[in-house]
């Protein structure tokens, strides 16, 4: 029998729940409370792949749940853990392009155009990422 590193086992997870909220995102709606917690603790792991996944479904989720998610995001964009803050800034390149309600992005404008002048060149670079 093949083991898997946890590392693995959580990459399959995480691409498996992407795989869902790109199809029907809406599903997901009672499971956000369960989710979003799930994320944040991903959302500083060593393994760059797994933040990459975490960034782009909180983004894809973004686009049909700005209300639940707000709280989340906004606390997450405040983190002390850089590899936090990157990973939510990062996570707007997913979703302001698509956003059909761009006043709920619109909030988050102001937070990444700050967070460019962050000494962190990980969050510049996300945070630019995601405001072009």
């Amino acid at each position: 029998m093949i083991e898997q590193s946890q590392d693995q086992q959580k990459y399959m997870f995480l691409s498996t729940v992407k795989e869902i909220i790109f199809i029907k995102p809406e599903c997901l709606n009672q499971y956000l409370n369960v989710l979003m917690p799930l994320y944040l603790a991903q959302s500083n792991s060593k393994d760059e792949p797994i933040r990459n996944i975490v960034a782009e479904s909180i983004g894809k989720l973004f686009i049909t749940h700005p209300d639940a998610l707000t709280p989340y995001i906004e606390q997450s964009l405040g983190s002390k853990d850089a590899m936090t803050v990157g990973t939510y800034a990062r996570s707007f390149k997913y979703s302001a392009h698509n956003n059909n309600q761009p006043e709920k992005f619109r909030k988050f404008v102001g937070i990444l155009v700050e967070l460019i002048k962050h000494s962190d060149l990980a969050i510049k670079k996300n945070s630019l990422e995601s405001l072009s």
